[in-house]
């Protein structure tokens, strides 16, 4: 399975490609052309991506894809507990964890195009129907629809359910850290020790990233 890593203006999107191409969330408003130029860079035909797969439903994970769905013609899917932010196009209110949080709130706290989703994600849906072969992990705390993508190999793509380094990932990328609004800090924890259970190695996040296994464990081990 090959993960191609596309570092966007504020998050990273992800393409997974193994018989087919799954798109893991899509970035700001506006970001569309960078995705599909990445894809094309990456070998990726636009007529072989079959979804577009969201972590959860923040402007900076789900701003270009309406955009994207309209311009493939391709089905968008998220978890129902954050099915009504993509509808609306707008978050739920932010929960700051600390003061950089606070700082960047009015940054990010914007709305986006609306996306009426086709599918809805949980535990049991299949990915193999789409050319992929993962299962999904619901890892809420950062939002309540907050899922994972699970490969065979131990690779995974978390969103923020944690975050690389500092400044949105830009400085010490591979260092992990919580991201700076969480929903509910206690069901981050337990998302994590989920996680580390279902045997990641290697987390590929919605800022900054990779991590690695024995860092996320380091980092978090006063809560496992």
């Amino acid at each position: 399975m090959k993960i191609t890593h596309i570092k966007l203006s504020f998050s990273n999107a992800y393409l997974l490609t193994g018989r087919k191409t799954v798109m893991v969330d899509t970035g700001m408003p506006g970001e569309e052309m960078k995705i599909l130029r990445a894809a094309e860079r990456a070998g990726v035909k636009t007529e072989d991506i079959s979804l577009i797969l969201h972590t959860h439903g923040h402007v900076d994970h789900a701003g270009s894809s309406a955009a994207l769905a309209k311009t493939l013609n391709l089905p968008t899917a998220v978890h129902r507990a954050d099915e009504g932010m993509m509808r609306a196009g707008t978050m739920n209110p932010l929960t700051p964890l600390r003061l950089e949080a606070r700082m960047i709130l009015p940054l990010v706290n914007k709305p986006f195009p609306s996306v009426a989703p086709d599918l809805f994600v949980d535990e049991t849906f299949d990915l193999s129907a789409f050319g992929v072969e993962g299962r999904i992990l619901h890892t809420p705390g950062h939002t309540a629809g907050s899922i994972s993508v699970l490969l065979p190999d131990g690779r995974a793509i978390v969103g923020d359910v944690m975050m690389g380094g500092y400044m949105g990932g830009n400085l010490l990328g591979a260092r992990p850290n919580y991201h700076y609004f969480a929903d509910d800090l206690n069901a981050v924890h337990r998302s994590i020790r989920a996680l580390l259970d279902a045997d990641v190695k290697t987390f590929y996040v919605g800022h900054g990233g990779p991590l690695d296994r024995e860092a996320v464990a380091r980092r978090f081990k006063r809560i496992l």
